[in-house]
């Protein structure tokens, strides 16, 4: 497989793409190699939403007045943030600290997918 882009994915992404490569391998009599395994098992285990919402939510978080990194809003797609403290450590590396009212639109926006 060749890499052609490179670009941040939700759970719900690499659980897809896994199945269609599972898919095409057992087609051709052969079986995903160890690290795709252990992919899809992760992915299988703690995938939250569909690919579809996920896509929809990730536009919504683009949609917000704030200025979201594209790697900030698969974590925070992925990891579905119930308070304000777990959306504090998804940007815990960032230097800019987003206010409880930024903070309070990306919560509002995950309750609605839970």
């Amino acid at each position: 497989m060749k890499q052609t882009s490179e670009r941040p994915v939700t759970l719900s992404e690499v659980q897809e793409v896994l199945k269609e490569q599972e898919k095409e391998y057992s087609e051709a009599g052969k079986e995903l190699i160890y690290e795709q395994k252990k992919s899809k098992e992760y992915a299988d285990k703690f995938v939250k939403l569909t690919v579809k919402q996920a896509k929809e939510m990730c536009e919504q978080l683009v949609a917000l007045p704030i200025q979201l990194p594209a790697e900030r809003i698969v974590k925070i797609v992925d990891l579905m943030p119930e308070t304000t403290d777990d959306v504090r450590a998804i940007f815990a590396k960032e230097r800019f600290k987003y206010t409880e009212e930024e903070i309070k639109q990306i919560t509002d926006l995950v309750a609605k997918y839970k």
